[in-house]
């Protein structure tokens, strides 16, 4: 979890920091910010759980700030709990009433400040918890339609999920980022949802004209997602985006090279090209799996990443395990 301070005082926030980290969570993340520009600032780039703001600050104040935040749809939902010495009436009903969801006035009881904090935390903890199993239904779901549009199975986005968490946990990401990917990778290519029937299920070779417009799907996709403070669908919009750049730089959309590409992305070149390959289109027959590996083999460090071909091909009873129970 990730708490935000945003005070003038250095003082209150070294003595609020100390708190949070000693009487509620020392492994919560803490970004201190001076001011409400600041913090507006940060908020583009980072996502925060909880913010505790000051009223009575240099520049923009508190009510402006919290405003602010409530009127952009990415930060519109963050809990936001004003901390400020403004004690008088109309001050409290104005704070709730700009979007704060309690009101601690200062100088407050450190007990008291501690027992509001953590049950906010709490509650934000479980909408997280109650958005990421929606997000993740809705994402499989989604992908399933995405696939059917193209008349692939939705066992091909199973798959997918499976091998995606396989090859992560096998290069070393932590769990939650593996799970996060499987979760996401069914989306990789929800952007054909947009793809005309007649390039999405032409049986011969797409003519330049069609596979330019085919590979809009990825850019697509992206924006589905891009704007989203859901770590899911953020991780959906990476994979969308990336999972047909080329790790020699000749992919697209963007032309990303080696290390250029995320390593969610580049996982997911490696296992959806495998998977598609072994799997009946209409435009192709399945390949065989000795045929499959030697374009992996082949592909090594153009096409795909060389240390991931490395681990998939040395652990390829894994992969064929979930294809055998995954089958179409």
């Amino acid at each position: 979890m990730r708490v935000m301070i945003v005070d003038d005082s250095a003082t209150i926030v070294k003595i609020v920091s100390m708190l949070l980290e000693k009487k509620i969570d020392s492994e919560l993340e803490i970004v201190q910010c001076s001011s409400g520009e600041v913090a507006l600032r940060k908020l583009e780039d980072i996502d925060v759980d909880l913010i505790l703001l000051d009223v009575v600050m240099n520049g923009m104040d508190g009510f402006e700030t919290c405003e602010r935040i409530k009127q952009n749809p990415k930060t519109k939902d963050i809990t936001v709990i004003f901390l400020t010495s403004k004690t008088a009436e109309d001050d409290i009903i104005k704070g709730f009433e700009v979007g704060g969801i309690d009101y601690i006035s200062k100088p407050f009881r450190e007990a008291e400040f501690v027992a509001r904090v953590k049950t906010q935390l709490k509650i934000a903890t479980l909408q997280k918890q109650a958005i990421e199993s929606t997000q993740s239904e809705v994402i499989l779901k989604m992908g399933e339609i995405g696939e059917s549009r193209s008349e692939e199975t939705a066992n091909h986005v199973k798959r997918v999920a499976k091998y995606s968490y396989l090859l992560a946990e096998l290069c070393g990401l932590e769990e939650n980022e593996c799970q996060l990917l499987a979760t996401a990778s069914p989306m990789h290519d929800i952007g054909k949802v947009s793809t005309p029937d007649n390039i999405l299920k032409k049986p011969g070779k797409l003519t330049k004209e069609e596979f330019t417009e085919m590979q809009k799907h990825t850019t697509i996709g992206y924006n589905l997602f891009s704007n989203s403070r859901g770590e899911i669908l953020k991780t959906a919009a990476i994979v969308a985006h990336e999972h047909h750049e080329k790790y020699n730089g000749k992919g697209y959309p963007r032309g990303l090279k080696g290390n250029e590409i995320h390593i969610y992305g580049r996982i997911t070149a490696v296992v959806d090209v495998f998977d598609a390959l072994g799997s009946e289109r209409v435009y192709k027959k399945a390949w065989e799996l000795d045929k499959i590996l030697k374009l992996l083999k082949e592909e090594r460090g153009e096409h795909f990443d060389p240390y991931l071909v490395d681990l998939f091909l040395e652990n390829i009873d894994k992969f064929l395990e979930i294809r055998d129970k995954f089958k179409d």
